[in-house]
C-alpha cells in the first residue's frame, strides 16, 4: 500500500527566513522609515535654501530681509549678497558697507578675517564668542534682555532720527559696552543694544537685535528708519548671509549629515536604540533554528485505522457511513464523467445502465439509511467496494 508524505520531504529541515520573507514581514516598516528619511532630508535642504535663510535680503519670509533690501534699493544703494566670508572680503572695500548677519554661522577663522576689512562693518546679533573672534571681546556687556520698546538715549544722529525701536521681539537682545570715543544707544541692562565707533578710518556698528532687520518687524516703531540709517551711508552694501552653519571661507563643504541639527541626530540614535530593543524583545530566538527532519511520514493504512478507531469510539456510525458513501460517490462520478457536480438521480441511472442493476438498489447503497451497528457498517463498505468494482469492470 502506498504511503502519503506531507509537503516538504523528510529530508527537508527548518531554516532561517529568506530575504523575501523578511522583506514581506517588514516592508511597511521599511517604507515608513524611508519616507521619514526622505521628508527629513527634503525639509533640511529646503531650510538651507537661499530663499529661507534668516535675514537673507532675497527672502520674502517673515524672517527674511527683502523688505529692507527693497527700501535700500529705492535709495540707490547697490546690494551685493555673498554666502562666504572670502567672497564678501573680495567684494567689500574702503567706502563700502559690509553687513554680517548670523555671525554665529561663521567659523572663528572667518570672523577674524572679517575684522580686518577696510569697509564699514555692521555686525548683527553677535554674542560673546563672535565678539572675541572679531577682536571686540571688551565690548560684551553680558546678559540678554526681553522684548521692550526703547528710546535711543544718545546723540547719534541715526538713532535720534529713528526714535524708539522695538527690540527682543523674536529672541533675546545682546547688550554691548561702547568703547572710548564710541557711542551706545538704546540702553538695556548694563549695556546698549546699538554701539558705534570709528576704528582706523572705518565705522564699526554692533546691533544686538537681528529682528530689527526682518520683514516681520521692520515696520515696528522706528526699526525701518534705524536699519536704513545704518546701511545706507555708502553707495555699495555687501550683505554676508552664510549659506549653512559652518560655511568656511573656502566654501561650504558640509555634507547632508552635517546639515542635520544635532537634536535630530540624537533623535535618530534614540530611535535606532528603540528599534533594536524592540527587535530583541520580539525575537523568538537568539540563534539559528535546530535542524529537524520535517514533516513525519505517515502511512495511509495508519491514517485509515486511526480515523476508524475514532469513529468507533464515538459511536459515529452515521458519520462513518456518510464518509464511505461520499468517497464512493466522488470516485464513481469521476469514473462516469460527471465531475464534482452531479445529480443523485443522474448518477444512479448511469451506474444502473453500466452494471444492469436497478436504480433503486443503487440508491439504497449510495444514499440509504444509516447502519444500525458495526456489522451493517462493514456490510455497507463491502457493497460500495463491489459497486465500484462492477463499474470499473463494465
Amino acid at each position: 500500500m502506498s504511503t502519503v508524505v506531507a509537503a516538504g520531504a523528510s529530508t527537508s529541515s527548518a531554516a532561517d527566513p529568506t530575504v523575501r520573507q523578511r522583506f514581506r514581514r517588514y516592508r511597511w516598516f521599511a517604507l515608513a522609515l524611508v519616507f521619514a528619511i526622505v521628508v527629513v532630508v527634503a525639509l533640511t535642504i529646503a531650510k538651507s535654501g537661499e530663499s529661507h535663510r534668516y535675514l537673507d535680503p532675497r527672502s520674502y519670509d517673515p524672517t527674511g530681509s527683502h523688505a529692507l533690501s527693497a527700501l535700500l534699493a529705492d535709495r540707490g544703494v547697490h546690494i551685493q549678497t555673498d554666502v562666504t566670508a572670502s567672497a564678501a572680503l573680495d567684494t567689500a572695500g574702503a567706502g563700502d558697507t559690509l553687513v554680517v548677519v548670523n555671525p554665529s554661522w561663521l567659523s572663528e577663522k572667518d570672523l577674524s578675517a572679517l575684522a580686518s576689512t577696510s569697509a564699514d562693518l555692521v555686525v548683527v546679533g553677535a554674542a560673546a564668542a563672535e565678539l572675541d573672534a572679531l577682536g571686540l571681546d571688551d565690548l560684551d556687556a553680558g546678559g540678554a534682555f526681553e522684548a521692550a520698546v526703547v528710546a535711543p538715549s544718545c546723540d547719534l544722529s541715526i538713532a535720534t532720527i529713528a526714535g524708539t525701536i522695538a527690540i527682543g521681539t523674536e529672541s533675546n537682545t545682546e547688550a554691548y559696552r561702547a568703547p572710548r570715543g564710541g557711542v551706545g544707544c538704546y540702553p538695556v541692562g548694563d549695556g546698549a543694544a546699538l554701539v558705534a565707533f570709528d576704528d582706523n578710518g572705518r565705522r564699526i556698528t554692533l546691533l544686538g537685535d537681528p529682528a530689527v532687520f526682518s520683514n516681520k518687524h521692520l515696520a515696528d516703531e522706528g526699526n525701518a528708519a534705524l536699519a536704513l540709517g545704518l546701511l545706507s551711508s555708502n553707495p555699495t552694501l555687501v550683505w554676508l548671509s552664510p549659506a549653512v552653519i559652518g560655511a568656511t571661507s573656502d566654501g561650504p563643504h558640509a555634507t547632508v549629515v552635517g546639515l542635520l541639527p544635532s537634536r535630530l541626530k540624537w533623535a535618530v540614535l534614540q530611535l535606532a536604540i528603540a528599534v533594536g530593543i524592540l527587535a530583541v524583545w520580539r525575537a523568538r530566538r537568539l540563534g539559528k533554528l535546530v535542524p529537524e527532519a520535517l514533516p513525519v511520514v505517515v502511512r495511509q493504512a495508519e491514517t485509515v485505522v486511526g480515523r476508524a478507531r475514532l469513529y468507533r469510539r464515538s459511536r459515529s456510525l452515521g458519520r462513518a457511513a456518510e464518509a464511505l458513501r461520499t468517497a464512493s460517490r466522488q470516485r464513481l462520478s469521476t469514473r462516469l464523467g460527471f465531475g464534482p457536480s452531479y445529480q443523485s438521480e443522474a448518477l444512479s441511472d448511469a451506474i444502473s445502465r453500466r452494471t444492469g442493476k436497478p436504480a433503486r438498489e443503487i440508491d439504497t447503497v449510495l444514499y440509504g439509511p444509516t447502519p444500525g451497528n458495526d456489522r451493517e457498517l462493514v456490510a455497507l463498505a463491502g457493497q460500495l467496494a463491489r459497486l465500484e468494482q462492477e463499474v470499473r469492470g463494465s
